[in-house]
C-alpha cells in the first residue's frame, strides 16, 4: 500500500517543477514564509494576488533547490492569495495572517504520521475539512529522518493541506538522522522562529492571546538541560504579559502516558514543575501512538500520536504515577481541534470517521457576545446557555450529542439560524 501510493505520487508529480510544496511556515501578524523544493536549482518568484488575480507584489527567490521566501509587511488577521512561479510551473493558494490578540482562533494538533500512508492520508483529509488557523505537529513526521524518500512521502501526502495551512512542527526521535542524532533534513525543510539558543530545534511563537513553546524533548540531544533556562525565561515573560491569556507547549515525548513508551521521567522531573509554576494550560505530545488525556496539578496533558504510525495499546506495566494522571486512552487514528475564545479553551478529539471521542473545556467565556458572534458568524445563544456550556469539566455523557462541545453546538445553531433565515425569506 505504501509503495503504491509513493509510486503514484512520484508519477503524478514527475513533470512538476515543484518537488515539494509550495507550503506555508512561520505565520505572524505581519508575515508568512512560503517554501518549496524545485527539481533543479532555479530562481522563482512569489506573488501576492489581488481580488482579480492580478499580482500586487512580487518577491524573487535565490537560485537554489529548497526555496524559503519571507513575505512581510502584511496586515493582521487578513486573508491573502498568493502564487509561486517557477520556470514554466505556477501554483496558487491562500493564507491568513495571525489576528490581533483579542480575536478568537482555532488550531489542530496531531503527530506520529510516519509509516502507514492510508491512515496518515485519512487524518489529513479530515483535518483539511476543519480549515484551522494553523497546525501544531507533535513530531515523528517520517520513519527515518535521513531518508529523502520518507520526507518526499510526507510532503506528497500533506501537499494540499500544507499548501494553505501553516505547520508549526516539533522534532520527534524518528525525524532525527544518523548516529550523531542531527536534524539536517528537518532544518532544511522547515522555517520556524529563530528565537532560541539552538535555532529551529526549539522555539516559541505567539498567536492571538496565546504563547506557544515548541520544545525538543529528545534526550540524545541533551536538550532537557540545555533548554531549561530558556523555557523558564519564556514562561516568566509570558506570565508577565497581560495580553497572554494562555500558554501551550508542544513536544514529542509525553510526561505522562500509560501506553508502551510510558511517561518520560527525566522530562517530567525537569520540566513539569515549571509548567505547573507558570500555569501552562496544556501540553501536546506524541510518541505513544494513540490518544490520551491526563491532568496533573492543574496542567492538561494530551497525547496525540494517532497520525498514521502503528497504533499502540495500553501498557500492562504503566507506573502508578502515570496511571493516576491519565484519565482516558483510546487506540485510534485521530486529531485534536482546539478552540480559543478569550479565556475559554475547548479541546475536542476526533476519530478519522468524524466521530467525537471526547470534548473538554476550561476557562470563562467572554462577557461580551461580540467575540462569539465573530467566531460563530451569527449564532445566537443566551448568556445562561453559554455559561452552562463552558463548565470546566469533561463532557463524558454516553451519547455523542452530549459530548459535542460548545463549538459544535454553535455550529449546529448556525445551521438552524441559516434554516430560519431561509424559511422567513420564503414566507416573504
Amino acid at each position: 500500500m505504501v509503495t503504491s501510493f509513493a509510486t503514484d505520487a512520484r508519477a503524478e508529480h514527475s513533470t512538476d517543477k515543484f518537488l515539494k510544496g509550495p507550503y506555508l511556515q512561520n505565520v505572524s501578524k505581519s508575515s508568512v514564509t512560503v517554501m518549496w523544493e524545485s527539481r533543479h536549482e532555479s530562481t522563482c518568484r512569489v506573488e501576492l494576488l489581488g481580488h482579480d488575480g492580478a499580482p500586487t507584489r512580487g518577491i524573487e527567490s535565490e537560485q537554489e533547490n529548497v526555496h524559503e521566501v519571507v513575505v512581510d509587511g502584511l496586515e493582521p488577521g487578513k486573508r491573502y492569495k498568493y502564487a509561486v512561479d517557477c520556470a514554466s510551473e505556477r501554483a496558487t493558494g491562500e493564507f491568513a495572517t495571525a489576528p490581533d490578540h483579542s480575536a478568537p482562533f482555532m488550531f489542530v494538533a496531531f503527530g506520529d504520521s510516519r509509516s502507514y500512508v492510508g491512515q496518515h492520508l485519512a487524518v489529513v483529509e479530515r483535518v483539511r475539512r476543519e480549515v484551522p488557523d494553523f497546525i501544531l505537529g507533535t513530531g515523528d513526521m517520517v520513519n527515518q529522518g535521513s531518508s529523502s524518500e520518507d520526507w518526499q512521502q510526507f510532503f506528497d501526502i500533506e501537499r494540499d493541506l500544507l499548501h494553505e495551512n501553516v505547520l508549526f512542527p516539533s522534532l520527534g526521535n524518528h525525524d532525527r538522522q544518523g548516529r550523531g542524532r542531527t536534524a539536517d533534513n528537518y532544518r532544511k525543510y522547515f522555517a520556524v522562529p529563530e528565537n532560541a539558543p539552538n535555532p529551529e530545534r526549539y522555539y516559541a511563537f505567539s498567536y492571538g492571546n496565546s504563547r506557544f513553546l515548541v520544545l525538543d524533548s529528545n534526550a540524545y540531544s541533551f536538550s532537557l538541560t540545555d533548554q531549561a533556562a530558556w523555557i523558564e525565561q519564556q514562561l516568566r515573560a509570558a506570565r508577565m504579559d497581560k495580553r497572554v491569556k494562555h500558554i501551550f507547549v508542544s513536544m514529542h515525548h509525553p510526561p505522562f502516558s500509560i501506553s508502551l513508551h510510558g511517561g518520560h521521567k527525566q522530562l517530567r522531573d525537569a520540566w513539569t514543575p515549571m509548567f505547573e509554576k507558570y500555569g501552562v494550560d496544556a501540553v501536546f505530545s506524541g510518541h505513544d501512538h494513540n490518544y490520551q488525556r491526563a491532568e496533573r496539578s492543574g496542567v492538561h496533558y494530551f497525547v496525540t500520536g494517532g497520525g498514521g504510525a502503528p497504533l499502540y495499546p495500553r501498557s500492562k506495566r504503566a507506573s502508578e504515577l502515570d496511571k493516576s494522571a491519565v484519565k482516558y486512552l483510546e487506540r485510534t487514528n485521530h486529531y485534536l481541534r482546539v478552540h480559543i475564545i478569550g479565556e475559554y479553551v475547548e479541546v475536542t478529539a476526533f476519530r478519522t470517521d468524524g466521530t467525537v471521542m471526547e470534548s473538554m473545556s476550561w476557562g470563562r467565556l467572554p462577557e461580551s457576545k461580540q467575540a462569539l458572534v465573530a467566531f460563530a458568524a451569527g449564532a445566537k445563544m443566551t448568556k445562561p446557555e453559554l455559561e452552562a456550556s463552558a463548565q470546566d469539566e469533561l463532557r463524558a455523557a454516553p451519547d455523542e450529542s452530549a459530548r459535542f462541545g460548545l463549538m459544535g453546538k454553535l455550529g449546529a445553531l448556525m445551521v438552524l439560524g441559516a434554516a430560519a433565515v431561509i424559511v422567513v425569506t420564503l414566507k416573504k
